[in-house]
């Protein structure tokens, strides 16, 4: 895929005075004044307007320069000058202004960001993630099946759409140090000398000594080639290539080690693509918040404005925000992201919200978009005019709330907080279930040809399962507990029931649609109520039979059934 670039940025939470007593209160956060953190993030960012003549041929690398792409820029101005925000580190998720390393594409990068952001965030405080077309800037893509006993080189030279050599390892990474100095901050977590992580293809961060956030920018490029120059260390493999998928586990590994030594309770992952690398359930359930570019579209896991409680989480949350500036057609909308970490109390526990918010930055004046198709443009030659925002030449632009998304918050403990009493009994365990004296498992479905329904098995047919719940309010001992339940194989999907009602697993983690978004969404899982009357009973299910006398689990959420926990042991790769 090719793409270009994004951002994001601030807001304010009201009067301080009513913020601190409210906080005294237990009920909302301090004032923004008092933010740990205050980040902007984007992905796939073009060229600025200043810069549009830079590496836009051959076709298509001129599609990171439209009008689209100038937006972004243009919109996190109106953010800094107009809206007042005050952001202190940016995140570029990946194709940053599809230069392939070059000097003059990342220093214009460099260049731009200083003037559209009024040098809010210092120069040392901007932080690229490697994408496909930060390896070379037509991205490592399917052209190099033309010359398949050669690797991908990095840099610009190019015949046609196949890479040529142009420059050693130590000079592309050489490139990325000079034009973003805070990569010779960032933490490389490793066990030994001989082991140490390279920037700017995986490294740490520590944004804010109080911060209870850790961040993980692994190397999920999103390269078809994915062997580059002969020179390339052995710990810059990417991850999806040949012995990638260890070596980021290993890299995952470490980083929550060290997350966790400096006694950080919160871990953002960060890779250009979203795949299946790393195989290990166990540290990829870990991740809180995962945040993808690569498809040129945007996207969430949770609906727009929701809270979600860390104890309450199996699943990583994610984000999708590849519509940065290259315009394939695949989104209405320029956006970039906004992190802000607010610290309150809850009685006696110290936690934190984490607000992600999406701002649009351009909203497509065609009239055909979204349309996916091989010539452009196709949505971000026009963007509608915003009044009162930043002209640059193309009509004014601003930062405006997500069209389609707008964000969600990930609620949390404060790193080193106590421990707060609730109802975490059935959470954070995997089980086997027993319901009305019949164990759960997986098999043929009632009404079609499938074979993903809940059905009675044998009890070593029984498919593991974790409870996970929804929203922030954590329920105290004795209360209801609302959960979904995850089911622990390969797919990693979750219950869901069909239009017969009939229980089954529903799209698995991985599982990507036609645009790249995920097919999971939180708001799809079917949520039960658990109570404990000397034994548990779960609500909202019940056993049932189809005319072939075939047993099948059934939603039903006027019925209830006596369940029994085992615990389970069970396989935590992938």
């Amino acid at each position: 895929a090719i793409v270009c670039k994004e951002f994001a940025m601030a807001s304010a939470l009201g009067s301080m005075a009513f913020g601190r007593w409210m906080w005294l209160l237990g009920a909302f956060p301090l004032a923004a004044a008092e933010d740990v953190l205050n980040v902007l993030f984007m992905a796939d960012i073009g060229h600025s307007r200043n810069h549009a003549d830079d590496l836009t041929t051959p076709f298509p690398m001129g599609k990171c320069a439209y009008e689209g792409a100038f937006s972004l820029y243009e919109g996190l101005e109106d953010f800094i000058v107009n809206q007042g925000a005050k952001p202190t580190a940016a995140l570029i998720v990946g194709d940053i202004a599809y230069g392939g390393g070059s000097q003059l594409v990342n220093n214009a990068t460099r260049h731009a960001f200083q003037k559209y952001l009024h040098g809010q965030v210092p120069v040392d405080r901007v932080y690229p993630v490697m994408g496909n077309h930060d390896i070379h800037f037509l991205g490592c893509s399917k052209g190099e099946v033309l010359t398949p006993f050669l690797p991908c080189y990095y840099g610009t030279a190019h015949t046609s759409v196949v890479s040529n050599y142009e420059m050693t390892f130590s000079q592309w990474r050489e490139n990325w140090m000079t034009a973003f100095p805070g990569l010779s901050q960032v933490l490389l977590p490793a066990k030994e000398p001989e082991e140490q992580w390279i920037a700017p293809l995986r490294y740490n961060l520590n944004l804010d000594n109080r911060s209870s956030v850790h961040f993980i920018a692994g190397l999920i490029s999103g390269v078809y080639r994915t062997y580059w120059n002969n020179d390339t260390p052995a710990v810059a493999v990417d991850a999806m290539g040949s012995g990638g998928d260890t070596l980021e586990c290993r890299f995952l590994r470490d980083s929550l080690e060290e997350g966790r030594r400096l006694k950080k309770s919160i871990f953002i992952y960060m890779t250009h693509n979203f795949a299946k690398a790393c195989k290990d359930w166990s540290l990829i359930s870990q991740m809180d918040v995962w945040i993808t570019g690569h498809k040129h579209s945007r996207w969430q896991s949770e609906p727009s404005r929701s809270e979600m409680a860390q104890e309450f989480r199996h699943y990583p949350l994610r984000i999708l925000i590849g519509n940065g500036g290259f315009d394939e057609g695949a989104s209405d909308t320029v956006s970039f992201g906004h992190l802000r970490e607010v610290p309150y109390k809850d009685g006696d526990q110290e936690r934190v919200k984490l607000h992600f918010d999406i701002y649009d930055t351009c909203i497509s004046d065609d009239w055909h978009c979204p349309l996916i198709g091989l010539t452009g443009p196709y949505c971000w030659d026009k963007c509608q005019a915003m009044p009162g925002g930043i002209d640059g030449g193309g009509g004014p632009r601003k930062a405006t709330t997500g069209l389609h998304f707008s964000g969600f918050t990930f609620d949390a403990p404060r790193a080193n907080a106590a421990p707060t009493e609730w109802a975490s009994d059935l959470f954070g365990k995997t089980w086997l279930l027993r319901l009305k004296e019949k164990w759960l498992g997986l098999g043929p479905c009632p009404f079609s040809d499938l074979a993903d329904c809940l059905v009675p098995v044998r009890k070593e047919d029984a498919i593991p399962v974790t409870l996970f719940g929804r929203g922030s309010r954590l329920p105290r001992k004795g209360d209801l507990i609302e959960a979904g339940l995850a089911l622990q194989d390969e797919i990693r999907g979750f219950v869901t029931h069909d239009d017969e009602n009939v229980m089954q697993r529903g799209y698995g983690f991985w599982t990507p649609d036609f645009y790249g978004h995920g097919r999971m969404k939180s708001e799809d899982a079917d949520l039960f109520t658990f109570t404990k009357d000397g034994k548990w009973l779960m609500q909202g299910a019940a056993w049932k039979e189809n005319d072939d006398d075939q047993e099948y689990l059934a939603f039903d959420g006027s019925q209830m059934l006596e369940v029994d926990f085992e615990a389970s042991q069970v396989s935590v790769y992938v």
